[in-house]
């Protein structure tokens, strides 16, 4: 005998009658008629060439062959059963795993809130967090080794497309007991002269920093320079001056620095990466949405 010979309904005809005993109550789970059951136990009896019941009193009484085959049935049904189970699990975004990939300003806080909201709704999903500079969030995107990235680039680089969750205005943060920490709009004209963090040269926070002061005519004392955000706050916090970060990043500061409103508005792309070859990923759309409303609550 070979495994082609048998057939799935055969096995469940026999699995049937082991559980519930008799002809008619396993036609009945089976939905079929009383001979079709006795023709699969048959065909099952001559497939296998094996001795499974006793016919006595015009009932079928397993035999000790029967039931030693059951139990490897029943071993077998759980595998599908698993399967059945994985694929509803899977269907239904309880199962799988998403990758998601942003800079340390997104990742510190504001990622893992919207990882935690995500994974209440989606428990037995696996959820993995990088820090990774932009270029290499999207360098791993792009080669489908992450998921999502959360970034602020204005263009996506070959193998990676962009979705736009929106813009949103940088804040000013300054010293607490700062002169203009009483006001509830600090204004660019505000800063003539003021001591002021920076971004390091290059960066595109501090591209359109420069541009906005600049077209302003307003001059600045810029000596300190961070690379990362979570540095430009601390050192604003130290006293070393005020400085504009991204909302996401004035989110998070509670009561460490004096945040407030800055006019003109200076706006912030916020996008989401995707690799261009990612199609059809429920998982990584229902992240995409938990995102774009914790973005949402920042205005």
């Amino acid at each position: 005998m070979t495994a082609s010979e048998l057939s799935i309904r055969q096995v469940e005809a026999f699995r049937a009658l082991m559980q519930v005993r008799t002809v008619t109550l396993a036609a009945h789970a089976l939905g079929v008629s009383q001979p079709a059951v006795s023709r699969l136990l048959a065909d099952f009896e001559s497939s296998v060439g094996l001795a499974l019941f006793e016919r006595r009193q015009g009932r079928l009484w397993p035999t000790a062959q029967a039931h030693a085959l059951h139990a490897e049935v029943e071993r077998a049904f759980s595998g599908f059963d698993r399967v059945v189970q994985a694929a509803a699990q899977i269907r239904e975004q309880r199962r799988g795993a998403i990758c998601v990939a942003a800079a340390a300003g997104f990742a510190a806080d504001f990622l893992p809130r919207v990882a935690a909201a995500f994974a209440h709704e989606h428990a037995g999903v696996d959820v993995t967090l990088l820090t990774l500079e932009p270029a290499l969030a999207l360098e791993r995107v792009a080669a489908q080794r992450c998921d999502l990235a959360i970034v602020n680039e204005a263009a996506p680089p070959p193998g990676v497309r962009f979705e736009r969750l929106g813009q949103w205005p940088m804040r000013a943060i300054l010293p607490r007991g700062h002169g203009l920490a009483r006001k509830r709009v600090v204004h660019a004209t505000d800063c003539e002269g003021e001591a002021f963090v920076s971004f390091e040269s290059g960066t595109p926070a501090r591209l359109r920093i420069d541009r906005l002061f600049a077209e302003c005519a307003v001059t600045r004392a810029t000596g300190v320079e961070a690379d990362l955000a979570q540095a430009v706050v601390t050192l604003v916090e130290a006293g070393m001056g005020i400085a504009l970060v991204d909302p996401v990043t004035a989110a998070a500061l509670g009561t460490r620095v004096a945040v407030k409103r800055f006019e003109p508005s200076l706006e912030v792309p916020v996008n989401i990466a995707r690799s261009v070859q990612q199609d059809g990923a429920p998982l990584a759309d229902a992240f995409v949405r938990h995102a774009a409303a914790a973005l949402a609550r920042l205005k």
